[in-house]
């Protein structure tokens, strides 16, 4: 499942909040894992927005790993900063060369079944 042109920082918050539901309501809908747990599979991605940032980028990947972020242009809309989104991300100085190797192409390769 892949979601798309929404951003990456509600990710935590809503995880938490599936877990939270998945005990409430576990009777009506069991599920085997957890909601957090299939979004850490390799089932679930979400495309990251640059304006949210390094700092937000490596919390996010501090929760859930960093197989399930992927970087889109956002092109053609006019906020994308196309060209230089994939420059202004190589610019953060705390991706590891994985961590940038993931979010720039493997794990969107995986998500298109490229891999």
């Amino acid at each position: 499942m892949g979601v798309l042109e929404c951003g990456f920082g509600w990710l935590p918050f809503w995880a938490k909040r599936m877990d939270e539901q998945a005990v409430y309501v576990g009777g009506t809908a069991p599920l085997k894992h957890a909601p957090s747990d299939y979004i850490t599979s390799g089932r679930f991605f979400c495309t990251i927005e640059r304006h949210e940032g390094e700092d937000l980028f490596n919390y996010v990947t501090s929760v859930f790993g960093d197989g399930v972020l992927m970087y889109a242009s956002d092109y053609p809309h006019s906020e994308c900063q196309f060209p230089d989104s994939v420059d202004n991300i190589l610019k953060w100085s705390s991706l590891k060369p994985d961590t940038q190797r993931k979010l720039l192409w493997d794990n969107a390769a995986r998500f298109y079944k490229q891999a």
